[in-house]
């Protein structure tokens, strides 16, 4: 009997022994495949769609290892475009501009619903319309990126010269040059200064772009060469953001509890703060079509770009989006 039984340990030892090798081999197997993905700005919570969908693993479970790198929007577009990155995050006014210089840059996934600047003043200025803002002055962070499209699309949609208001290239100083008065309005993330200003205990008043114009706004961007040679991986990679996308706007609390652990320099003090900007960022990111995007807000951005002189030629705006990766 005891020959038998240490017969035994030795059967099942060598089966679990096997059992271990096997499933080793079958985890070297399945390397995951790496991927470069350019985002915008410094590791912030935005983001928290991109670290819900590493750090729940939904990456990791359609084969992508996704490295996150930070930078410039416009360089990250261009190295998509020229197949140096695999992909980028980018707002479509970027997809149109850099279609109209001949980037084969295409973008497949749609993550903001509404333009997410807007106008933002204390409340006491009374200026609620952007009709308010003739004969004041404007602070603007720099003529270039989301702040001046932005800019440019209100008063394109408000129909309002811009001859009659006073422009100030105040850099990121929004808000100082709010409460000091260098500015009487002042461009900024509806996330963002509002937010902060209000917890500070300065009422506001919000001019949203997208209450003027349907521009199309951030969203997830890849070359074509890609989409021609490895359709399944774009694909795989488009559903997995898209996942962690739906995950922060259903979660806001768990979601912003994994965000958190991929930004170290947030602290608990600015947390109550940051939490409040991930609900606005959720408010702006609800969609009856998640991921989808609306030929026609491709058609009024294209629109109201060439009127403007941004864009110098016309664009086929079905050659900007696709929405053949979103669905199963």
């Amino acid at each position: 009997m005891k020959i038998k039984w240490f017969t035994n340990i030795l059967m099942v030892s060598f089966v679990l022994f096997a059992m271990v090798n096997v499933s080793q081999v079958f985890a070297e197997d399945q390397d995951l495949r790496k991927v470069r993905l350019g985002t915008g700005f410094i590791p912030n919570i935005q983001f928290a769609p991109l670290y819900i969908a590493q750090k729940k693993g939904f990456y990791a479970e359609n084969g992508l290892d996704v490295q996150i790198e930070y930078g410039y929007e416009n360089d990250f577009v261009a190295l998509a475009a020229q197949g140096e990155r695999e992909f980028s995050i980018a707002s479509g006014d970027q997809i149109i501009l850099a279609r109209g210089q001949g980037l084969p840059i295409t973008y497949v996934l749609k993550w903001y619903e509404r333009f997410p600047v807007a106008l933002v003043s204390e409340a006491s200025k009374g200026i609620k319309t952007p009709k308010d803002l003739i004969g004041k002055t404007v602070g603007l962070p720099g003529f270039y990126g989301a702040s001046f499209i932005g800019w440019k699309a209100l008063l394109f949609g408000a129909g309002i010269d811009e001859k009659d208001i006073t422009v100030k290239n105040i850099g990121f100083t929004q808000i100082a040059a709010l409460q000091q008065g260098i500015v009487d309005v002042a461009m900024g993330y509806i996330a963002n200064e509002p937010i902060v200003m209000e917890s500070q205990g300065t009422p506001v008043n919000v001019i949203e772009v997208s209450d003027y114009i349907n521009l199309v706004s951030n969203g997830l961007a890849v070359g074509d060469r890609l989409i021609k040679k490895e359709p399944e991986l774009v694909k795989k990679m488009v559903q997995a953001t898209l996942k962690g996308l739906l995950f922060m706007i259903e979660n806001p609390e768990a979601g912003f509890e994994i965000a958190r652990t991929a930004i170290p320099e947030l602290t608990d003090a600015q947390a109550a703060v940051q939490l409040e900007v991930l609900k606005v960022t959720v408010g702006l990111c609800r969609s009856n079509n998640p991921g989808y995007s609306s030929e026609k807000a491709w058609q009024e951005s294209v629109d109201f770009m060439l009127k403007t002189g941004m864009l110098k030629k016309k664009l086929n705006v079905n050659k900007l989006f696709t929405n053949q990766f979103i669905g199963k």
